[in-house]
C-alpha cells in the first residue's frame, strides 16, 4: 500500500488507530510511574460532596410558590490538611503525668512518667495503668501549661489503663475540659493511616499505618442462667509499623480524622513496632465507672 495515495476514509481509520494506540501507550506509562512513586506523591485525596440548599422567595405581589434550589459542590480534602488538622486539634487533649517528689527518696523535683488524654468534660484522664502506682502522689501539665493535682479513680482489671481525675481549683464554676472524641474501630482496615502523637516535653509526631489487627474470641455469659454462653470476636490489640522507641507511655494513636482509636501501654510487649490498646476498653471502663457512680449516688 502506497501510504502517499491513501483515500480520505484510510487517513481517516490511520489517524484513529494512531490515535488509539497512543492512548494505550500512555495509560501504561502513567500506571507504572504511578506504581512506582513514593507514598508522599500519591497520598489519598478524599471527594466530599457538600450540599448547599439556597431558598427563592418570590415577589409578594407575585401569586406563585417559593422553590428551593440544591446544589453539588465538590470539595477536595487531601489527606495532608486531615492530618495536621488532626494533629492540631488533638494536641490539646494531651497532658503530660508527672510523680511528685519524694523527699524520703531525696528527690528535689517531679519525674515525668506517662503521657494522658482528656477523655471527658469531668476532666477525666486515661493513662498507662503500670506507670501509676498508689504510693505517690500525681501532678499534670496541660498543653497550654497549667498545673494540677490528680487523684487515681479506677485502674483496669488487667492494670493495662489507669484513669485520672484532675481536682480542679478553688473556682466558683468548675472548668469544661476539651475532650478527646473516639474512633468507630469496626471501620478499621489494615493499612490505614493513623497518627502517634507523644513527646515528654513537646508534641512529637509519627505517622504510619495499621499493620495487624488482632482479634481474639471471648465467652459472654448470658443474663439467663439457662441460656448457653455465646462467643464473640473481640479487638484487642491494634499492632502499627510506628517504631515504639520514641513513643511515651500513655500517648494516643489517632487517625486522620482526629479521632482517638488507642492508648500505647506497658502492654505493647518488647515488639520493634508500637502496638496499642484499642479505645473500645477504655469505652467499656467508662460504662463500669458510670454504673459504680449511678450505684454510690442511689445509695
Amino acid at each position: 500500500m502506497d501510504i502517499e495515495r491513501l483515500t480520505k476514509t484510510q487517513i481517516v481509520l490511520l489517524t484513529l488507530l494512531v490515535s488509539f494506540m497512543t492512548s494505550i501507550a500512555t495509560g501504561i506509562v502513567t500506571v507504572t510511574l504511578l506504581d512506582q512513586a513514593p507514598p508522599a506523591i500519591t497520598q489519598t485525596i478524599n471527594r466530599v460532596v457538600e450540599r448547599t440548599i439556597e431558598r427563592v422567595v418570590p415577589d409578594k405581589t407575585e401569586n406563585q410558590s417559593a422553590s428551593v434550589i440544591t446544589k453539588e459542590v465538590t470539595v477536595v480534602v487531601k489527606e495532608n490538611d486531615l492530618i495536621t488538622e488532626s494533629i492540631a486539634t488533638n494536641s490539646k487533649h494531651l497532658v503530660r503525668i508527672f510523680r511528685k517528689a519524694d523527699p524520703a527518696l531525696l528527690e528535689s523535683k517531679d519525674t515525668f512518667v506517662a503521657i494522658g488524654t482528656i477523655i471527658s468534660k469531668g476532666g477525666l484522664i486515661v493513662t498507662d495503668g503500670k506507670s501509676i502506682l498508689d504510693t505517690f502522689g500525681y501532678s499534670l501539665i496541660t498543653a497550654n501549661g497549667e498545673a494540677f493535682d490528680v487523684s487515681l479513680k479506677r485502674r483496669d482489671s488487667d492494670n493495662y489503663l489507669a484513669f485520672l481525675q484532675i481536682k480542679a481549683k478553688e473556682t466558683p464554676k468548675a472548668p469544661e475540659w476539651n475532650a478527646a472524641v473516639f474512633g468507630d474501630l469496626s471501620v478499621l482496615k489494615l493499612g490505614t493511616t493513623v497518627i502517634a502523637l507523644s513527646g515528654k516535653e513537646r508534641t512529637n509526631v509519627a505517622i504510619g499505618i495499621i499493620a495487624s489487627l488482632d482479634v481474639e474470641t471471648v465467652s459472654i455469659s448470658p443474663k439467663d442462667e439457662k441460656e448457653k454462653p455465646t462467643e464473640k470476636d473481640v479487638l484487642v490489640r491494634i499492632k502499627t509499623d510506628i517504631a515504639k522507641l520514641d513513643i511515651s507511655l500513655g500517648s494516643p494513636l489517632i487517625d486522620i480524622f482526629g479521632e482517638v482509636i488507642g492508648i500505647y501501654t506497658t502492654e505493647s510487649g518488647q515488639e520493634g513496632h508500637a502496638s496499642y490498646i484499642p479505645i473500645s476498653l477504655v469505652e467499656s471502663e467508662l460504662s463500669l465507672l458510670a454504673e459504680a457512680s449511678a450505684t454510690s449516688t442511689n445509695n
